[in-house]
């Protein structure tokens, strides 16, 4: 059975890795206790740890309790 790749999701951002540990060292915080705070599935937030693309809603509210914006966490193209 052949399968067809699956379409990008253009409505996702991308995260940049080493901006989003930044931000999470500078917040002091764990991803659980990050998972916690936000609200946001911890598998979400390891996702946005290895640099994954992540729903706007999801990162919104990730930031939001790290305190920091979200264009200083995503890759600018």
């Amino acid at each position: 059975m052949n399968r067809m790749p699956m379409k990008r999701d253009y409505t996702m951002l991308k995260v940049d890795s080493f901006k989003f540990n930044v931000a999470l060292a500078n917040a002091e915080l764990e991803p659980k206790t990050l998972s916690k705070k936000s609200g946001v599935a911890i598998n979400i937030v390891y996702a946005a740890r290895k640099g994954c693309y992540v729903k706007p809603m999801y990162l919104g509210k990730l930031c939001k309790a790290m305190s920091v914006e979200v264009t200083d966490v995503i890759e600018q193209e």
